[in-house]
């Protein structure tokens, strides 16, 4: 009688679509791979920013992987084809086609236009998980520096800090990567950019050589720094993964067929805080790797699966295959459960892919 009482209490929908508690995971931190100069371009728009006097008021920003170099420019508007035009015109025709392109989550990055271009091109569209800013962490930190560059000239009205943008992007271009050891110039275009300074203390232009002895030295050259680059990151990532592993708690205790509770906070007008925010149950379908999970749910069976196949990154609270299904059903957006199948005493979290060391 105590084990049917038990399984009875446990098994309240209402209980387990508001109840439902979560443990965090933090797993440890994995290297992503970087491939060559031009393989992969993170891209990220930066908003809003006060309108300038040529009237943009977005800055939109793509860095490669390998190299760390940034590609910046200031724009009226972020929507779709103001993208695409930046994909073609200062990524695609000035360094040549991608094979990935990583970008979060909004419209304007995911839309039809950009699809069918990266489509074109026939490049791979990596979408990273949504309130995960970490997993776009080279180009966010690129926007935190030229932010702090550009703040220390822009004028009082900040009405002219699109001036001050191509300097920005100069100087963080020209400056030596604490990762790679080398500038993000000197691995994109074979040299280290010159400063006002150099200039003043250059006597004159030098004797231009034979231009196959100069491409031979560059080849070689470009090539030591490529290679050296890679294993001075190589060191960076691994002096990184030890100082993020000291957060590490548990692995996700998850296993295919395990029923689950998703987190999906309601939003919209008229949602109270007494609303119920987990819904399903949802069965775990199979392992995505990095302690992440795919499954279905349990309105139509529908796929709970991020854009693009990306690892499922949600909050979940497990399950029990027992849970009773004549528990009544109660509106979610009226405060209340939405109606879902509530078992077992066992919760965690979905365990979280750490922020991704290609940053």
């Amino acid at each position: 009688m105590r084990a049917w009482v038990r399984r009875w209490v446990q098994s309240c929908r209402d209980c387990g679509t508001r109840k439902a508690r979560a443990k965090e995971v933090i797993p440890p931190l994995r290297s992503q791979g970087v491939g060559d100069a031009g393989d992969r371009w993170a891209l990220d728009v930066a908003s809003p920013l006060p309108v300038t006097d040529k009237g943009n008021r977005y800055v939109v920003a793509a860095v490669d992987y390998a190299t760390r170099y940034a590609v910046v420019v200031a724009v009226p508007s972020h929507r779709a084809p103001d993208i695409a035009n930046f994909i073609v015109e200062k990524l695609v025709m000035v360094y040549g086609p991608m094979r990935e392109l990583v970008m979060d989550g909004a419209p304007e990055l995911n839309g039809a236009v950009v699809e069918a271009l990266v489509n074109a091109l026939q490049a791979k569209q990596l979408t990273p998980v949504p309130y995960r800013p970490a997993l776009l962490g080279l180009v966010e930190r690129f926007h935190r520096t030229w932010k702090d560059m550009v703040a220390m000239f822009v004028s009082e009205a900040q009405s002219d800090w699109d001036r001050w943008l191509p300097c920005a992007a100069y100087a963080y271009n020209g400056a030596r990567h604490s990762g790679t050891g080398y500038s993000p110039n000197e691995l994109m275009m074979g040299r280290r950019l010159r400063t006002p300074n150099e200039l003043l203390r250059t006597s004159g232009v030098t004797q231009v050589g034979v231009f196959a002895d100069y491409h031979r030295a560059l080849v070689k050259k470009m090539a030591v720094a490529t290679e050296a680059a890679k294993k001075a990151l190589s060191k960076d990532q691994a002096r990184r993964a030890r100082y993020y592993d000291r957060q590490v708690r548990r692995h996700s205790e998850f296993q295919v067929g395990d029923k689950v509770w998703v987190l999906r906070p309601p939003r919209g007008k008229g949602i109270t805080k007494l609303a119920h925010k987990w819904v399903g149950p949802a069965r775990i379908e199979a392992d995505a790797g990095f302690d992440n999970w795919e499954g279905h749910g349990r309105e139509g069976d529908r796929p709970l699966q991020l854009p693009r196949e990306v690892q499922l990154l949600q909050q979940l609270a497990r399950s029990d295959s027992r849970a009773g299904a004549e528990r009544p059903d109660r509106g979610r957006h009226s405060g209340r459960g939405r109606g879902h199948e509530r078992g077992g005493t066992r919760r965690a979290r979905l365990g979280e892919h750490g922020p991704s060391q290609g940053t």
